[in-house]
């Protein structure tokens, strides 16, 4: 079902610029775009390794799970977005 409703978004999106072939023309570059996933990647990289244990997979399991609910809730993840957004309009400007 997810992927259905994923499919459909895209298709959207995929519509959408090929009826406004100009517009958007002042995009952002793929390097800042790759620059925002990486620290959006590193962040939530940081605090699951900060996380996990291994010594058994039960464990591992359990402190998996206990992550994705804590670091994964959107206030959460938009605090680590607007975080890596501050830091990359440092960078550029």
């Amino acid at each position: 079902m997810a992927l259905k409703i994923m499919k459909v978004n895209y298709e959207q999106i995929v519509k959408a610029h090929q009826d406004n072939p100009h517009e958007g023309e002042d995009q952002v570059s793929d390097q800042v775009k790759f620059n925002l996933f990486q620290g959006i990647m590193d962040s939530l990289f940081q605090s699951f390794n900060a996380s996990i244990s291994m010594a058994s997979f039960q464990e591992l399991s359990a402190c998996v799970f206990s992550w994705i609910e804590e670091h994964c809730k959107p206030q959460t993840l938009q605090e680590i977005v607007i975080g890596v957004l501050h830091q990359l309009k440092n960078q550029l400007y």
